[in-house]
C-alpha cells in the first residue's frame, strides 16, 4: 500500500502498545487526545497493538499461560481502539455542530508479530480456520487500512513496517545500532517498531540523497515478565514533522510528557 503526497505532511506513529487484559489502557486515550491537538495527516500504528498472550507459543504449557482467553485479548484491543477514537469522535461532533471541517486522517495499521499469532494459529489449527482472523481486532470497523505482516506501507518516501528482515534466513534487522542497520541494509527511509528501543539515524545514499530511519520504542508503561530488558525500553509516541520525499524530523514524546498533558 502506498500513499503519496506532494506537500510536507505530519505523521503520528504509535509504537508497540501491547494492550492486554488487566493492564491499564488510558494511554490509548492520550494518543487520541494528541491526535486531536496536532491533527496529523497520517496516523500509523506500527504493530503489536494487541499482545495476544493467549496465542503465544512461547508461554504455552507454562504458568504464564494459565487462564488466558482469546476473546479477552481481542476485547482489550477493541476497548483500546474505542478509547483512542473517542477524542477524535468528540472533536468531529463539535466541528460538525459548528459547520467546520472534520478531522479525517489516513489511518494505517501495520500488522505486528503479536497480531500475526492469529493468522499462525488459524493455519496450524484447521478446526479454527475461518473462525478467527485479524478482523476480530476491530481495526477495519474503525476505518484503518490493515497492512499485512512485513508488507511495507510507503508514505512520502518512507517505508513503514513492524520490522524489516535481511539475509537468506530473513531475520529481523536490529541490534544496538538498529536505525543505522536499517539504512545500510534497506537503502531507503524507514520507520519500524518491534525492539521497544528508540533509535534514529540519517545518511546519504549512493545518489547523495538524504535518507532517515527511526525505531519508535514502545507505547506501554508496564514491565513484561518474559524479558530482563524492561529498563532499556523507551516508552512514548513518535511524531514525524515536515515529512517529504523520505526526509523527516522525529519528535519523541515520552510517556511522562503524555501523562502530564492528557491524563
Amino acid at each position: 500500500m502506498t500513499k503519496r503526497n506532494s506537500k510536507n505532511t505530519e505523521i503520528l506513529v504509535i509504537g508497540d502498545a501491547h494492550f492486554q487484559p488487566n493492564i491499564n489502557d488510558d494511554r490509548a486515550t492520550w494518543a487520541g487526545m494528541l491526535a486531536v491537538k496536532r491533527l496529523p495527516d497520517v496516523i500509523v500504528c506500527i504493530g503489536d497493538w494487541a499482545d495476544m498472550k493467549s496465542l503465544s507459543m512461547y508461554d504455552k504449557g507454562s504458568v504464564y499461560h494459565e487462564g488466558l482467553r482469546y476473546f479477552e485479548d481481542i476485547n482489550s484491543s477493541i476497548e483500546a481502539l474505542q478509547k483512542f477514537h473517542a477524542p477524535i469522535d468528540k472533536y468531529n461532533k463539535r466541528m460538525k455542530a459548528k459547520g467546520k471541517k472534520q478531522y479525517k486522517p489516513e489511518l494505517v495499521f501495520c500488522v505486528g508479530n503479536h497480531e500475526q499469532r492469529i493468522i499462525r494459529y488459524g493455519a496450524s489449527n484447521p478446526e479454527m480456520h475461518n473462525h478467527i482472523s485479524l478482523d476480530d481486532l476491530g481495526f477495519n470497523e474503525w476505518g484503518w487500512k490493515v497492512v499485512p505482516f512485513l508488507q511495507p506501507y510507503i508514505c512520502n518516501g518512507i517505508a513503514f513496517s513492524h520490522y524489516f528482515t535481511s539475509g537468506v534466513m530473513a531475520r529481523p534487522i536490529g541490534g544496538d545500532n538498529h536505525a543505522n542497520a536499517l539504512l545500510r541494509k534497506g537503502a531507503m527511509s524507514s520507520v519500524v517498531g518491534h525492539s521497544h528501543l528508540l533509535d534514529y539515524s540519517e545518511k546519504l545514499n549512493a545518489a547523495q540523497k538524504k535518507i532517515c530511519a527511526l525505531v519508535t520504542g514502545c507505547f506501554f508503561e508496564h514491565d513484561e515478565n518474559w524479558t530482563s530488558e524492561n529498563n532499556r525500553y523507551w516508552r512514548g509516541l513518535c511524531y514525524l514533522r515536515d515529512v517529504k520525499d523520505g526526509v523527516f524530523t522525529p519528535e519523541p514524546l515520552t510517556m511522562e510528557w503524555l501523562k502530564r498533558k492528557f491524563s
